[in-house]
């Protein structure tokens, strides 16, 4: 593929993807949409774009071409199935939503909240020695996420623009939390993400949200690239059981030798291509598949998907397990390090089992149910309806594992789903819920009383 073609397919990614945004933008979600378009960007359409650049020399040209073929299929696929079910659902969503919204119960963030610090912080550690107790207590956590999102939407239909950017402020800690507990810049960046595309989804003016997007996005690529720079040494201190003091001043060096990000340093752009280029990955299965060395997995994995929906606990010899096992060398051929973690990703999975077409057909089944999520969750957060919100906000955080495999999606949907369920009965017994919710059942029969009434 030629630099022409490359550009060609590069253009058309961020053009369906700037629609796709856009559309949402337009109307009600909860910021579902916008984290896995922007996640999608940084891991399919980033590399490939610096591969434009004529100072940066590469050796994964034509590869990483053809998985970007294959993740424009995909961002295609999603706006497609995005476009369906907003087309379904304009009926009911007749005028566009406004940035109005009712505030929720605060004591339900607050149960929110704690419930997730608790399960990060103290019963995450313990939790792998019982089955399912795992995929729960991980689910439990991102609780934190979602707290903190509803701080932000109190603080906004409020108008206390000083709490709101407090806890915006508070957001952007995420990534030093997970790096000082557990070594990993991922999974904060991507809860920081996840708080930040809810409040974009309706914080107003729309320009303000663009230029704080743009600075976050230069400063997320220097903490990124720095950290990458010193990664081993972080995680040689984090994992030996050091006291969170020696975890922090064994970040101090990072600080106080960091670095801007620089689009210029061909050191800086390795760090992008070599780990946040999932197109290479997928280019492989195509040419790995394509010469014959592995066939299509012919919707294998899918079933597999559905399988890890039972509980561990309830099937006890269940043969799937969690992560992307060795599914990335046997459809690409590569060979990785023992104890390297390589996730699948959701465009390469579909790739492998029914190809090109599969990609398109998968990414348009996504596009349709995370936009119907998104929209649904949005509506009860507008009317004030916390558990309502939750019931599909956190489960549909789970479609948000864009480089992990679709079981890993699947499980993380159930557990949160059910971790939903028993949050929303227990919290009947926070402090005068109970009497809330008898006066609301109450309430239609006194006013068909009061109908009957002469």
């Amino acid at each position: 593929m030629s630099d022409e073609t490359l550009q060609v397919w590069v253009v058309v990614w961020v053009l369906a993807a700037v629609w796709i945004l856009a559309r949402h933008w337009r109307g009600a979600g909860a910021g579902l949409v916008f984290t896995y378009v922007l996640t999608l960007a940084v891991m399919h359409w980033l590399a490939p774009l610096i591969y434009l650049l004529p100072w940066y020399d590469n050796l994964r040209f034509d590869l990483t071409a053809e998985g970007l073929r294959q993740s424009t299929f995909a961002i295609l696929g999603f706006a497609a199935g995005s476009e369906v079910t907003l087309a379904i659902s304009r009926r009911h969503h007749q005028g566009a939503h406004t940035s109005e919204g009712e505030p929720v119960d605060p004591r339900l963030v607050n149960l929110y909240l704690f419930t997730g610090i608790a399960l990060y912080g103290v019963v995450f550690p313990l939790a792998g020695r019982l089955p399912s107790a795992t995929a729960l207590v991980s689910t439990g956590s991102t609780l934190a996420v979602v707290a903190i999102g509803l701080k932000c939407w109190n603080a906004w239909t409020r108008r206390t623009s000083a709490l709101l950017w407090a806890w915006l402020a508070a957001t952007m800690t995420m990534p030093l939390v997970t790096v000082v507990g557990q070594g990993f810049l991922g999974y904060g960046f991507a809860a920081m993400l996840t708080v930040f595309s809810f409040v974009a989804s309706f914080f107003r003016p729309r320009w303000k949200v663009v230029v704080l997007a743009t600075v976050l996005g230069f400063l997320g690529l220097s903490v990124y690239v720095n950290y990458m720079r010193d990664r081993r040494e972080i995680r040689a201190v984090v994992w030996s059981g050091a006291s969170v003091q020696e975890r922090l001043d064994s970040l101090k060096t990072t600080f106080t030798t960091a670095e801007w990000f620089d689009p210029k340093s061909v050191e800086h752009l390795d760090l992008i291509d070599t780990r946040l280029n999932q197109d290479y990955l997928i280019g492989a299965a195509v040419d790995y598949i394509g010469s014959g060395f592995a066939e299509h997995a012919r919707g294998t994995t899918f079933w597999d998907a559905v399988a890890a929906i039972v509980p561990r606990a309830l099937w006890p010899n269940k043969p799937v397990v969690g992560g992307s096992g060795d599914l990335v060398s046997t459809y690409t051929g590569i060979r990785f390090a023992d104890g390297t973690s390589v996730g699948i990703g959701q465009v390469l999975e579909s790739f492998v089992n029914f190809g090109s077409a599969g990609v398109a057909t998968c990414f348009l089944v996504l596009g349709a149910a995370l936009t119907w999520i998104d929209r649904s969750a949005f509506d009860r957060l507008q009317s004030g309806d916390a558990n309502g919100f939750l019931l599909w906000y956190l489960p549909g955080l789970s479609f948000l594992q864009v480089g992990g495999s679709f079981m890993e999606v699947t499980s993380t949907a159930a557990a949160g789903l059910i971790v939903a369920i028993a949050l929303n009965r227990l919290a009947v017994y926070l402090p005068g819920r109970a009497d809330e919710a008898d006066a609301e059942a109450a309430a239609p029969e006194t006013a068909e009383r009061s109908e009957a009434t002469p």
